[in-house]
């Protein structure tokens, strides 16, 4: 197992996770080395996984007016000279442990302070010992998106200079976890990739389906919106939506954040218009900068009708923990059942588009505490969609790897499987060569080379060649300025708001979305999925 715990800087331009603040140090993050780790208690080796090396995840089953279990779990911790104290939310808001689902996060603590804790390692060691309280505990993930980075030479994962790994990375050294020759997460023979290091980072390339500018002679499709009896609601947990000339909340656009437990508006951002002159460079932003506002741009192209329902969860380090997450998706939950329960359709979603997730490193997730909330969702008739990755693999990316069939027939108590989402090349015919082959994958749509709005930003690039004359600038394409408010990018995060935008269309389709009944839209759902898996990919 390889550790790290890098204090990561957030972007500009209103993609801050957490209100513009800088985010608090990040608990220690572990890589999961089959080599090295604990094995299952069958003796095969886990997969590689990220997961918070001193957090586990508790399912907290309640009665008598208090949470059951944790006082098992003390005195099973007790026997490894460990304790644990109740992980606090981010915002400092205490957490309900009424609730009976997972989302408990907890942080292990040794008795002796000098001594290290690795959670994996204590959950092999309760489950080898039997105890009961082990089936109620799960390693906290790191959940990425399932964006357009790869590994190798400047990628985000790894390479020479990649985030994670590379020469001087974190993860340090060629070869190392997250990338190169041999590396865990791809690179030729990696664990992830398999198919050849080189091949997936062609598509990072400008050009070849890596992010860029360009010029889009498109007005804003919500000026073309059909009026509906009800908007369709699309969720799309993320970073933040910039402030962008096609976004103006109220229109198309609702954002809340999460605060002690509870989702609440965010301020709304002034009103951009598009810009008169360029402004100042700015130093480098996060990898994953702006990659909200892009997904939001293909909502709108998808279906103008939608209301795109923006929750910050990450800021542009692209990562999350899962506690966050659960935290998040609990309080739309809850939000969503209390529209339903008192026919508020303001408070209704009908679509939630995750384009982010963990690989797992055993079967668990399949009742793990995403798949168990995730069901949730499906029995109140919430369409989830989910990125399948973008690693070349068939290892399990959750939550896309919860993906099933759709049910044969449709009765009362049918409930919307999860869709997963691959990505196609820009032909419509051939899926791309990063997007990963899990067992079930329910779609595939444009993921590479599309198109969509970005922040209006400019970087510390230069055209490469560039003449004044009499006050007027000529010069070749400036790399990092994204003044226009759009650009290209690639990866199976940007495939899955394709598939959700066409979903929500579906659904104006069928007709009757006033009536917001959990039976009404479960059925609408299938039918919605039915029609839409069974096109052809665009």
């Amino acid at each position: 197992m390889s550790e790290s715990g890098p204090d990561a800087q957030q972007g500009a331009n209103g993609e801050h996770a957490t209100g513009g603040s800088r985010r608090p140090e990040r608990p220690p993050v572990r890589a999961l080395d089959p080599a090295t780790a604990m094995r299952l208690t069958d003796g095969r080796p886990p997969l590689p996984a990220l997961y918070l090396s001193d957090r586990l995840l508790v399912r907290s089953a309640t009665g008598g007016g208090r949470p059951r279990g944790l006082d098992d779990l003390r005195t099973a911790l007790g026997k490894l000279d460990l304790d644990f104290r109740v992980t606090p939310r981010p915002d400092g808001g205490p957490r309900d442990l009424d609730q009976p689902t997972w989302g408990t996060s907890i942080t292990l603590q040794p008795t002796r302070s000098i001594d290290p804790v690795d959670a994996w390692s204590v959950l092999q060691h309760l489950r080898e010992a039997g105890e009961p309280i082990a089936e109620q505990l799960s390693l906290e993930h790191v959940l990425r998106p399932a964006d357009g980075y790869w590994g190798g030479v400047g990628g985000y994962w790894g390479g020479v200079g990649g985030y994670w790994g590379g020469v001087g990375g974190y993860w340090g050294g060629v070869g190392g976890y997250w990338g190169g020759v041999g590396g865990y997460w791809g690179g030729v023979g990696g664990y992830w990739g398999g198919v050849g290091g080189s091949a997936l980072q062609e598509y990072s390339v400008p050009g070849r389906g890596g992010r860029m500018p360009v010029a889009l002679a498109l007005p804003d499709p919500r000026l073309r919106a059909r009026p509906v009896d009800r908007n369709p609601v699309v969720v799309v947990p993320d970073t933040a939506i910039a402030a962008h000339p096609w976004f103006t909340d109220g229109e198309g656009l609702v954002r809340l954040e999460l605060k002690d437990g509870r989702l609440v508006p965010v301020k709304t951002p002034k009103p951009v218009d598009p810009p008169i002159s360029v402004p100042a460079p700015t130093e480098p932003v996060g990898l994953l900068q702006g990659h909200a506002t892009f997904i939001a741009g293909l909502v709108r192209q998808g279906c103008p009708e939608a209301t795109i329902l923006s929750i910050p969860v990450m800021g542009d380090d692209g990562v999350v923990d899962e506690s966050v997450m659960l935290d998040v998706l609990q309080a739309l939950l809850d939000r969503h059942v209390h529209g339903q329960e008192h026919d508020d359709t303001s408070e209704v979603v009908d679509v939630l588009s995750l384009s982010l997730g963990y690989y797992a490193e055993d079967r668990t997730y399949t009742s793990g505490p995403v798949a168990d909330l995730l069901d949730r969702f499906a029995e109140r008739g919430v369409v989830v969609v989910a990125g399948v990755g973008n690693d070349g693999t068939d290892s399990p990316f959750v939550p896309a790897a919860l993906a099933a069939a759709l049910p044969q027939r449709v009765t009362a108590k049918s409930v919307p499987p999860l869709a997963s989402v691959g990505a196609s090349n820009p032909d419509g015919v051939t899926v791309a060569l990063f997007s990963n082959n899990l067992t079930v994958v329910s779609a595939v749509r444009s993921g590479v080379s599309v198109v969509s709005t970005l922040p209006l930003t400019n970087g510390m690039g230069q055209p490469s060649s560039e003449v004044s004359t009499d006050g007027t600038v000529r010069c070749t394409v400036d790399p990092d300025d994204y003044t226009g408010g759009f650009g290209v990018w690639s990866g199976t995060s940007f495939s899955t708001p394709v598939f959700a935008a066409e979903l929500a269309a579906a659904l104006i389709g069928e007709g009757g979305l006033t009536d917001v009944a959990p039976s009404a839209m479960r059925k609408r759902a299938i039918r919605a999925l039915r029609t839409c898996i069974g096109r052809a990919r665009p």
